[in-house]
Parts: structure tokens; sequence; C-alpha cells
């Protein structure tokens, strides 16, 4: 993820949770300065050699999967909304994203696609089938009828 756009994401999340421009004991403006110095001061060695990472953070931390899940709760909006109106699962953990639709699989594509366009840093694998495989689930649409 993009360092401003995600320090620009915590601020939108922050100002949107917070009361009185605070969360917790926290001013808003604090969160968002300990957030630049954890992002811009990531450094490691390799071979006696020191490095500081320029872009994204560091994986694993539990910082920056906080910042990620920011980032992405604001990227995957549009979707969360047609799946809630339309009465469709939608569920992500981490990178994995797994959603139901009665869409045709040309709508859904396009609607995805438009989604992608959105950040050029989000890659995404599109996978649409009546079966597959979800984190440790495999997941089938079957098809069913009462009478």
């Amino acid at each position: 993820i993009p360092r401003d756009g995600a320090i620009a994401a915590l601020r939108r999340f922050c100002q949107k949770y917070s009361v009185n421009g605070k969360i917790g004991n926290l001013k808003v403006e604090t969160i968002i300065k300990l957030a630049c110095v954890v992002l811009d001061t990531n450094t490691f060695a390799y071979k006696d050699k020191y490095y500081r990472q320029i872009k994204g953070g560091a994986m694993g931390s539990p910082f920056t999967m906080v910042l990620a899940n920011i980032y992405m709760l604001e990227w995957e909006q549009k979707l969360l909304q047609h799946q809630h109106q339309h009465h469709e699962i939608y569920g992500r953990y981490i990178d994995d994203v797994f959603m139901t639709t009665n869409l045709t699989k040309e709508e859904i594509l396009e609607q995805l696609n438009e989604t992608i366009k959105t950040d050029p840093n989000i890659k995404i694998t599109i996978t649409i089938n009546q079966a597959l495989e979800y984190l440790d689930a495999s997941v089938e649409n079957i098809f069913c009828m009462s009478f």
C-alpha cells in the first residue's frame, strides 16, 4: 500500500471514529504522527549494510496489518454497499475476499474491474466458479428446490 494513501485513509478512519478528536486518550494528529514515524523509520540490515524501506510497511507488523485493513476498507466500500443492497455475502480476511452474487459473470466482472481501476496498487486475481477453496474451506454452490 502507498504510504501517503495509507496515512490519508488512517486520518479519515480516525476522524470518523474519534470522539472530540481523540481515539481513547490519543489525539488523531498524534496517531497520524506516530504512524508516520513507524512507516518512515522502517529499517533492516543485510550483509552488514542498513536499508530503509520506502514503500509499504513491515510484513507481519501488527501496525502494518491494521493500516492495510483500514486502507482496504476504503477500497472495498462500493463492493460492500452492493453486496449489502443485494443481500449477498462479502467477506475478507487480510488479502482473500469471498463474495456471493446472482449477477451474470459479465456483470460481476464489470463491477470488479471498475473497483480494481480505483487503485493501481491493489492487485487481485478473480476466480469465478460454482466451487472454490477459500481459506481452509471448500465452498460449493448447490442449487436446491423445495416443493
